[in-house]
């Protein structure tokens, strides 16, 4: 019981402690936002993306802060930072459909056109789940779906009848086992948001290389806003696989990750 208790301590301290959803004491973080949209409504899209890169600083991240960035870079034909912003609001809320909007017509203005392969029927099934709703949800879900099973193994270990202790016993096993499920996805889908494995190539054109090197051979050549999953890191390079399957290296200097 001891080590239970433990568990939702833990995932109790996660889930207040995310700074998803942790609210800043120093800050007016509203207050700032509306400053922002101010700025964005007067056309001064330099003075809004500061806003809201002060609400960022002080750890107080959202879709929409994201989302409001990606559009002043978005109206400066910054197509690169533009696409990063929407990739990190997406992180955060990939159902919204503004932002899928915008990022589509983002990426439309690149050079590369990459085909995209689809993945894995079971990463696609995982990947769903994760976007349903964001970490600190799952893991609240979590916690009141673990304190479920333990109450049902109370009232299996009280219960005066036969079929209130069997009964508790089936809800107690069923409630532990989504608990944990749950909970798997709530650190898995909390992982993804803090370090999401993809980047955004940030330069006008950069090589994508057989080897860590620069007098390697170029496969072929990216432009900005083009999207890349980072799967190993040597010194200043990164090796790097397109959304076609193609695989290779490019400079770490020339990508920002989401």
């Amino acid at each position: 019981m001891s080590k239970i208790i433990s568990l939702i301590f833990f995932f109790t301290t996660f889930y207040f402690s995310n700074p998803l959803i942790a609210q800043s004491e120093e800050i007016n973080g509203t207050e700032i936002f509306k400053e922002g949209n101010a700025f964005y409504a007067q056309q001064k899209y330099e003075e809004a993306a500061a806003k809201y890169f002060t609400l960022l600083a002080n750890n107080l991240e959202s879709s929409e802060v994201y989302f409001n960035i990606g559009n002043c870079f978005f109206q400066q034909k910054n197509w690169g930072k533009a696409i990063l912003n929407y990739e990190r609001a997406l992180v955060l809320a990939p159902k919204d459909k503004n932002i899928l909007n915008n990022l589509k017509i983002a990426n439309e203005n690149t050079v590369d056109e990459i085909e995209t392969i689809p993945s894995f029927f079971l990463t696609r099934w995982w990947n769903n789940i994760h976007q349903l709703t964001h970490s600190g949800i799952w893991s609240m879900l979590g916690i009141l779906l673990l304190w479920g099973g333990i109450a049902g193994f109370i009232l299996w270990l009280l219960g005066k009848e036969r079929t209130q202790r069997k009964q508790g016993f089936l809800g107690g096993i069923v409630g532990l086992t989504l608990s944990l499920f749950v909970l798997v996805l709530a650190y898995s889908s909390y992982k993804m948001q803090k370090d999401s494995g993809s980047a955004i190539v940030m330069s006008k054109e950069t090589s994508l290389k057989t080897l860590p090197d620069e007098i390697s051979k170029e496969i072929l050549p990216l432009h900005e806003g083009t999207k890349v999953e980072i799967t190993e890191k040597i010194t200043s390079w990164y090796k790097v696989r397109l959304e076609n399957g193609e695989v290779g290296w490019v400079l770490e200097s020339t990508l920002e990750e989401i």
